[in-house]
């Protein structure tokens, strides 16, 4: 504990970035959203109550934008786990001082610096305790013969579920013991595989899989290779070399130094220490099984759980080779992985103090110029992402946040939303700046400055010359771009009557789409609504929206609109509703009508 603390403390010194944004903005205001909290699948079609979701949404409440309570809970698990891999190391190994090695080679190992580094990676942290437990708990169940513990190993698995989906290899892991250790108890592991796998079938059948991006998953010969990078990852040398400027070659060449260290223990050890460090290869292998389909998204600390595996084997051979060899080895290791800690948390710290420093500066301009839209030049790539990507403002309540229409250099990323989705539109921009309607600063570093007055001047003639190809009808910026049919604005959003009719830009490309984005009202309980969608009078399809916050849906354009300069899009409504004390005849609620790309859909994480 004293090691994994001494190596990652600057964790704690990390604010917020990425998608905790996203996490920071969720909040439960009524038994509804709870609901939604455990059944409401989020991105890639993931359900994580307990290890996002409320975890963020109990300590938002509580802590607000204080990052330092959300760090400490996550080292507390963490620390959780290596008294967990402790207690699981003391039932496999002969001594007190070789199990120790298990949770120290772990503790320290690279895979670990976006879980504790990065808040929304905490899934990773908490899933090796649903791990650890409930491994524990059936050795126990073993040792004793007490079917209390049995249980309890299943009430901790099943919740497991709401953690993160790699937990459906748990029943896989248990049967690799019992092969090598127990093998009168297998059967007792056989009834973990149904949770497992009707999760996998919901998983592949029910929720859509990506078919473009990083997600896909590809069962081929690529997963072998998969398990080689990674096996050299959880190493060390090789992510090490890297960032150290080694020649090429030498960070593989102490993999294989590592390797082959580890082959002659293994060659020396006897039947348990076999037992035990086969169990140990077969935990990582295992457990990371789930993520080698992924070909194009390997990342480390996707070996946060797996690594657990290696620090079994290592403890497991320690004591079959000279303890001279055991601390060659160990000083390789721990030197590599300490190295290459020390450079992932020196980035996530100064990436995550980097949208502290905007969030911080445009609650300040907040405070100046109230009412009015911000508009922001001077964001570069590794800014954006890190803290405007995922709504950084708006998880600190500040609406009306944009990119200015120029002056930021960012380019768009592959399964990322575009960056126009961010830009306050040209058109629209220019309208707010004549009416004094949004200020535009330039950040430089830790400074803000002001420079409507210059950006106005310069470009003038520049900023309306376009239709705007993203409209958030719920901004009254956007007020030109909408037709007849409209409402007045209510918080964030707008409603239509039975038709309404909004502007946007006509598509560049045959291939671009029309995504229409409509809210529901969820507290009138009004059944299904259908929407049916026109574009300069031609249909182009239709969608129902159900009970939930909102419902997005893509329509392909006739061909004959590309290139023109502007297209009408008609919104009508199967049926309208009159609430209580209002003599409005109400269709649905908007939301966001824009141009995306034929692979515009929105994902992404940080290492991720």
């Amino acid at each position: 504990m004293a090691a994994c603390l001494l190596v990652f403390h600057r964790a704690l010194q990390c604010w917020f970035v990425q998608d905790d944004f996203a996490s920071l903005r969720w909040q439960v205001h009524s038994f509804s959203d709870i609901a939604r909290l455990f059944t409401e699948p989020k991105a890639q079609g993931t359900i994580r109550p307990f290890s996002e979701d409320f975890f963020f949404a109990v300590f938002r409440r509580l802590f607000g934008l204080n990052a330092l309570p959300y760090k400490v809970w996550v080292f507390l698990t963490q620390m959780a786990n290596l008294a967990l891999l402790w207690g699981v190391a003391r039932r496999l190994l002969p001594s007190r001082p070789v199990a120790m090695l298990a949770p120290l080679v772990w503790g320290v190992n690279l895979a670990l610096v976006a879980p504790l580094g990065w808040t929304s990676a905490y899934n990773q942290v908490l899933c090796s305790f649903i791990y650890l437990a409930s491994f524990l708990l059936f050795l126990r169940h073993v040792e004793t013969g007490r079917w209390s513990f049995y249980a309890a190993q299943w009430g901790t698995f099943l919740v497991g579920f709401g953690v993160l989906e790699t937990i459906v290899a748990y029943p896989a892991v248990v049967l690799a013991y019992c092969a090598l250790e127990a093998r009168k108890h297998t059967w007792k592991a056989v009834p973990l595989l149904v949770p497992s796998a009707v999760y996998s079938g919901i998983h592949l059948w029910l929720i859509p899989r990506a078919a473009t991006g990083p997600y896909v998953t590809h069962f081929d010969l690529r997963m072998v290779s998969g398990l080689g990078d990674y096996w050299t990852w959880v190493l060390g040398p090789v992510r090490f070399a890297a960032i150290a400027g080694f020649k090429e070659g030498t960070g593989l060449a102490l993999v294989l130094a590592l390797t082959a260290g580890l082959g002659v223990a293994w060659w020396r050890a006897d039947g348990a220490g076999h037992r035990v460090a086969l169990f140990g290869l077969a935990w990582f292998v295992i457990t990371l099984g789930p993520v080698l389909p992924l070909p194009d998204h390997r990342l480390d600390y996707y070996l946060t759980v797996p690594a657990i595996g290696l620090g079994l084997t290592v403890a497991a051979l320690a004591s079959h080779v000279p303890r001279a060899a055991v601390v060659a080895w160990l000083a390789v290791y721990v030197a590599c992985s300490v190295g290459y800690v020390r450079y992932g948390m020196r980035s996530i710290y100064e990436r995550s103090q980097a949208a502290r420093v905007l969030i911080e500066g445009v609650t300040e301009i907040r405070r100046l110029h109230p009412g009015q839209a911000i508009l922001l030049t001077g964001v570069d790539e590794r800014l954006f992402y890190a803290a405007l990507y995922d709504r950084g403002p708006l998880a600190a309540g500040l609406q009306d946040v944009f990119l200015a229409p120029s002056g930021n250099a960012i380019r768009d990323q592959p399964g990322h939303l575009p960056v126009d989705a961010y830009r306050l539109p040209a058109s629209v921009a220019a309208g707010a700046l004549r009416g004094q309607e949004a200020v535009v600063y330039r950040i430089a570093g830790n400074r803000f400055r002001n420079i409507t007055n210059a950006y106005r001047y310069v470009e003038s003639r520049s900023l309306a010359v376009e239709p705007p190809r993203r409209v958030d009808v719920g901004l009254p910026y956007m007020a030109g771009q909408l037709g007849p049919g409209w409402f007045g604005i209510q918080q964030s959003h707008r409603w239509m009557g039975r038709r309404a009719e909004v502007r946007v830009a006509g598509p560049r490309t045959p291939g671009e789409r029309l995504r229409v984005e409509a809210i529901y009202p969820e507290h009138l309980n009004l059944g299904p609504i259908k929407l049916a969608v026109a574009v300069n009078g031609v249909p182009v399809g239709e969608f129902t929206v159900h009970d939930r916050r909102s419902e997005r849906q893509e329509f392909a354009l006739p061909p004959a609109l590309v290139g023109q300069q502007e297209i009408t899009v008609r919104l009508e409504t199967d049926r309208t509703f009159r609430p209580a004390d209002d003599p409005r005849e109400l269709g649905l609620a908007f939301g966001v009508i824009e141009l995306v790309e034929p692979a515009g859909t929105p994902g992404g994480a940080m290492l991720n």
